[in-house]
């Protein structure tokens, strides 16, 4: 679907946004009214705009709480925050106004979490010689910290923040009586803009570091503990649950079974990168990215997240990213998630991720009549939830 822009990066990230509404993190109007004063497809307009309208958020959440209005101040502190993320999206990585609007966002989310009625830890997840941050939510019905809950790991993929995770994973996780954590894994939010910490394609690393973490908790049942990946993340839950074997329940949306190739089915032209040298490869990105704003933005952004000092450099490391010969290894049952009209991830991915399986497997593919065929099901959150929950409850209730 479209939503006000023609342009499918403007059009999807607009989507992005306004899809946190059922959590109290968007609201229609201001989103699109915000979307009516940005030219499309002009990064640096939209970003001021989007800051115009954060920043005023943010002013009417701090009016509220002056106040005492705790509740009015929580849900305009969590609007704000998921504008400040909105804005710094398009932006360059060496742009300061990045690093500076996402401060803002963290800081308005955690102010938000400071109002909530229900259980809220920042964690920092012991990692090699360093730590990941996160958030632990207990179970909304749940006060006490001994009874022991089944537990959803959250991680997000190859442009989301930890922060983002609250309205797609945590909140529906705890208002269905699940422990949540969520956090920052390797080039994301955090450990890429704070430690220049980039992706690792053996991410299961970071997930048993957040499955030993839960291990020295007294209101987790380690018997019960799943994962969850958002986009890209759609690479990392697989792979991490066939390393893993903690855990027992893992959850796809959307699959990336092959990062390269779902590219270059989504980007064909990109096909011959794969027989060019160096120097001609940053000649055809350059191009393609001039002609295509959704492509200018994932070449820059792929260089900052992956690490890399020349865009010649990334076809080989979207290679990397691969389920090829892993995903025979998961044992535990597998939701495959996927929007039939993803401009990421084309459906044929699904396929082929789920005939490696040997696990028990359940796909389930949103339609344009659901209003849920874009990628990680924006525009039907709800429908989602309900999917990816419902499945959940059954698997371990069996």
């Amino acid at each position: 679907m479209k939503l006000y822009y023609q342009d499918q990066a403007f059009s999807f990230e607009l989507l992005r946004a306004a899809s946190y509404a059922g959590y109290q993190g968007a609201e229609i109007g201001e989103c699109l009214a915000t979307a009516a004063r940005i030219k499309e497809g002009d990064f640096e307009g939209w970003f001021v705009e989007w800051e115009k309208t954060a920043k005023r958020v943010e002013k009417m959440g701090e009016d509220c709480l002056q106040r005492g209005h705790r509740i009015s101040a929580r849900e305009a502190f969590l609007r704000s925050h998921n504008y400040y993320r909105t804005a710094e999206f398009f932006l360059s990585p060496k742009d300061p106004k990045r690093n500076e609007s996402y401060k803002k966002s963290v800081s308005t989310f955690q102010k938000a979490m400071e109002l909530m009625d229900f259980h809220v830890e920042k964690v920092n997840i012991p990692y090699e010689n360093t730590s990941l941050p996160g958030y632990f939510y207990r179970a909304a019905d749940s006060d006490s910290s001994t009874v022991e809950r089944p537990a959803l790991i959250g991680i997000g993929g190859f442009d989301s923040t930890v922060e983002e995770l609250y309205f797609c994973v945590a909140a529906p996780a705890i208002k269905r009586g699940y422990n949540c954590l969520i956090f920052d894994g390797p080039g994301q939010g955090a450990p890429l803009r704070l430690q220049n910490m980039t992706k690792r394609v053996d991410f299961e690393v970071p997930v048993s570091a957040a499955v030993d973490y839960l291990e020295t908790r007294t209101d987790v049942d380690k018997e019960k503990i799943a994962l969850i990946g958002m986009s890209m993340g759609g690479y990392y839950a697989p792979r991490a649950a066939a390393f893993e074997k903690r855990i027992k329940a893992c959850i796809a949306y959307d699959v990336f079974y092959d990062l390269w190739e779902a590219t270059v089915q989504r980007n064909p032209m990109l096909k011959q990168l794969e027989v060019l040298s160096a120097e001609e490869i940053e000649q055809v990105l350059k191009k393609a990215g001039q002609a295509n704003s959704n492509l200018r933005w994932a070449i820059a952004n792929s260089m900052w997240v992956f690490g890399l000092d020349k865009a010649s450099k990334i076809p080989e490391t979207l290679q990397q990213y691969s389920l090829k010969g892993i995903a025979q290894n998961i044992s535990c049952p597998v939701l495959i998630l996927a929007g039939e009209s993803d401009h990421f991830v084309p459906l044929e991915q699904v396929d082929q991720f789920a005939n490696e399986l040997t696990c028990e497997k359940t796909i389930r593919i949103f339609t344009a009549e659901e209003g849920a065929e874009e990628h990680c099901q924006e525009g039907n959150h709800s429908l989602f939830h309900q999917v990816a929950f419902d499945w959940l409850d059954e698997v371990f209730q069996s």
